[in-house]
């Protein structure tokens, strides 16, 4: 989910990132008022063709609307609800549970399984169960950085809390068994790390000279004894524990967006439409470029491009909205090739 400084990774388990696999996995443009009197009906419906809107919002969120959450290594169901952030949302469920916000790792949606594939990002169906894994074995790691990468993908909660999501075959981290899909990294190098971006937890692991030993402080999710955590070296689990509700966003699809900044919002999702399409392919770019996963991030790349006829204006809505990742230009230039590529396939093959 965000924001910071940008370092060059490598790739991420499962499938293959250019970027130092260590770092991380988000406004919704407002339709041009048209110029034309209201009588000229042809150019309005021109303009709205051209222009489809699958996540435009449908208003902000109901303050009774609650979402069913409980523990993935078991619990009873708790309702959640009054929240328009993910820290806010974590806020509300160390509430309920009463727990220390530390203590809560990540959440997936409709399984209790930790499957990366289906971790709670800027979006939530209104029919998804939230299962929330928390903090579970530590496991203290030493060895030497042997390659410039560690092979590890990064993401984190949006909370605080930076952890596993990818580990690249034949990496140093794949030879270490003590590393797993779904692990939190606490400490690096003895620096607690609790609260610093994916981004920068990165940073510093790709930073660590290579020839020389390091050290890492993990935590792996508490699971039940009926449940087993994804396999190691997989992209994410195959969904075969308790799985519910409808995780899978499919047309015309109710969602709760939340954002790092202003207000939830309701939305209707549209997997097909060329926004979320392009979304998943910038999310592929950050993970190539950076070796970090963000949907939101993602997320507010394509509503720049939505509103930003040239590169140029384009450029200059990143460099204000996501200055603190201090994009290089190149970069930039190559999120809005892959946005306006995806754009003209979809719509051409309507």
């Amino acid at each position: 989910m965000p924001f910071f400084k940008k370092k060059k990774s490598e790739s991420s388990k499962g499938e293959p990132s250019k970027a130092e696999g260590e770092q991380s996995e988000t406004k919704q443009p407002e339709p041009k008022a048209e110029a034309k009197p209201a009588e000229a009906k042809p150019a309005d419906a021109a303009q709205k063709k051209e222009e489809p809107a699958p996540q435009e919002p449908l208003g902000p969120p109901p303050k009774d609307l609650a979402f069913p959450v409980q523990l993935a290594h078991g619990s009873g169901t708790k309702k959640v609800k009054d929240f328009g952030t993910v820290k806010q949302l974590y806020v509300r469920i160390a509430e309920e549970f009463s727990l220390e916000r530390r203590d809560l790792f990540f959440c997936t949606l409709g399984t209790d399984r930790v499957d990366t594939d289906r971790l709670l990002g800027g979006q939530i169906g209104l029919n998804d169960v939230i299962f929330v894994h928390v903090r579970g074995q530590e496991k203290d790691v030493t060895a030497m950085k042997s390659q410039a990468a560690l092979g590890l993908t990064i993401t984190d909660n949006g909370a605080g809390c930076a952890f596993i999501k990818r580990i690249k075959a034949g990496s140093i981290s794949a030879d270490i068994p003590e590393i797993t899909v779904g692990d939190h990294i606490s400490h690096v190098n003895g620096k607690d790390v609790f609260g610093v971006r994916h981004i920068e937890v990165a940073r510093m692991l790709k930073e660590m000279p290579v020839g020389e030993n390091f050290t890492l402080k993990l935590f792996s999710p508490q699971r039940s004894p009926f449940n087993q955590i994804a396999p190691r070296n997989t992209k994410g689990a195959a969904s075969t524990g308790l799985t519910t509700g409808d995780s899978t966003l499919g047309t015309g699809k109710q969602t709760l967006r939340l954002k790092s900044t202003g207000a939830a919002t309701v939305q209707t999702v549209d997997e097909s439409s060329w926004t979320t399409k392009a979304a998943e392919a910038v999310d592929d770019c950050l993970e190539s470029f950076m070796g970090i996963r963000d949907d939101e991030l993602a997320e507010t790349a394509v509503d720049a491009a939505k509103i930003c006829p040239t590169l140029k204006e384009f450029v200059e809505k990143i460099n204000e909205d996501l200055e603190l990742f201090e994009f290089p230009e190149s970069f930039v230039e190559e999120m809005w090739t892959v946005i306006q590529k995806v754009k003209v396939e979809v719509e051409g093959s309507k």
